[in-house]
């Protein structure tokens, strides 16, 4: 089997930034609660009507508000310490929030949907992102729901970013966006407690993707379904000592779980604790050519010189190709564990919110 292809390029440049509709409160922030198998946020019984939204100050707090953007970005955030909480969010032709810039904000208790999308196949550009942050760093991500994004969710430059109950749908592209999450450069930062759903619509890349970001966790979460030729489900590229554990992936077809090197950024010390893979594919699907791995389940391999990855007490069932389970062995430290069993997936992840 060759190697997966280099598919990676970064993002630039800026919309125009639009105005409006600004909401000011001083309201403490919602921990969350769990009732029935669903996660609700903050309170929030009123959403106001808004066109696009440009913040103002740090420390600014955007909440309450039901945002329609036929032009630009939902909401964009140029300023430190800003709080975005209890907005619905729909999007059109620019982002659905972005922030540049915007050290420490937090995101909270939002649903973004991207309405540019055609009913399915690749979106219309790869700027069209539910949530894209450049130098950001600390940034919160909690309680969001996004669907039909370019990418979902998209970092950059942001260390000790934390994502958690993320619910994530439809992922559009083009190329070289189409992941549901993906961190870009962006060193020590988690995502845990999500789910990663794709369908026949999408157009994917990577369901969830490391690229650059050293010390990543990757935790309690599902990636399902993956269309692309070389996307794998989790993929850790160009990244050192990541930890993925608890995560599930079905319908994947070029590599459930990657860790690997990226042109000249190497690859080591990574790990996948307790990593579960079914139901893969090995063939073309949804108008894209087959895997480009021949239905891999685990690709890894390691820069010259590097520490060796870890695989511990992962699983496999249905796969399309079960002499393919592991490449390359040399990169994975001894006593690596893939049973093979049956199991059932984690089921995804369901927020509802207050004002819906």
């Amino acid at each position: 089997m060759k190697p997966r292809i280099n598919r990676r390029c970064l993002v630039a440049g800026l919309l125009a930034l639009p105005v409006s509709g600004v909401v000011v409160a001083a309201l403490p922030l919602g921990m969350g609660r769990s009732s029935g198998g669903k996660w609700f946020g903050a309170a929030a019984t009123f959403l106001r009507p808004s066109g696009p939204v440009l913040s103002r100050a740090d420390g600014q707090i955007i909440e309450n508000l039901d945002i329609y953007a036929a032009q630009g970005n939902g909401i964009t955030v140029l300023h430190q310490g800003v709080v975005v909480r209890s907005c619905r969010i729909r999007h059109a032709m620019g982002r659905g929030v972005y922030a540049q810039g915007a050290a420490g904000i937090r995101l909270e208790d939002l649903d973004i949907d991207h309405i540019g999308v055609p009913p399915s196949g690749t979106g219309l550009s790869q700027n069209h992102n539910n949530i894209e942050l450049e130098s950001c760093p600390d940034t919160i991500i909690i309680r969001v729901r996004a669907s039909h994004g370019s990418s979902n969710v998209y970092v950059v430059n942001c260390p000790g970013t934390q994502m958690s109950f993320l619910e994530l749908h439809d992922a559009r592209g083009p190329f070289p966006r189409g992941q549901n999450v993906q961190f870009n450069r962006s060193p020590d930062t988690s995502l845990q407690e999500f789910s990663a759903e794709n369908g026949p619509t999408s157009w994917t890349e990577d369901n969830i993707s490391v690229f650059h970001s050293d010390r990543c966790a990757v935790r309690h979460g599902l990636v399902s379904y993956n269309n692309s030729p070389t996307g794998a489900g989790v993929m850790l590229e160009g990244s050192f000592n990541c930890l993925v554990e608890d995560v599930d992936a079905v319908q994947q077809g070029n590599g459930a779980f990657s860790a690997v090197p990226q042109d000249d950024v190497g690859s080591g010390g990574c790990s996948f604790n307790r990593c579960r893979i079914r139901d893969t594919y090995n063939g073309p699907r949804d108008g894209r050519e087959a895997p480009t791995s021949n239905g891999l389940s685990f690709h890894i391999r390691i820069s010259e010189g590097a520490e060796k990855h870890s695989v511990r007490d992962c699983c496999v069932y249905a796969l399309a190709n079960p002499g393919n389970i592991i490449w390359e062995t040399a990169a994975v430290n001894a006593g690596w564990s893939i049973e093979r069993k049956a199991f059932d997936p984690k089921p995804p992840l369901r927020i509802a919110f207050d004002w819906q």
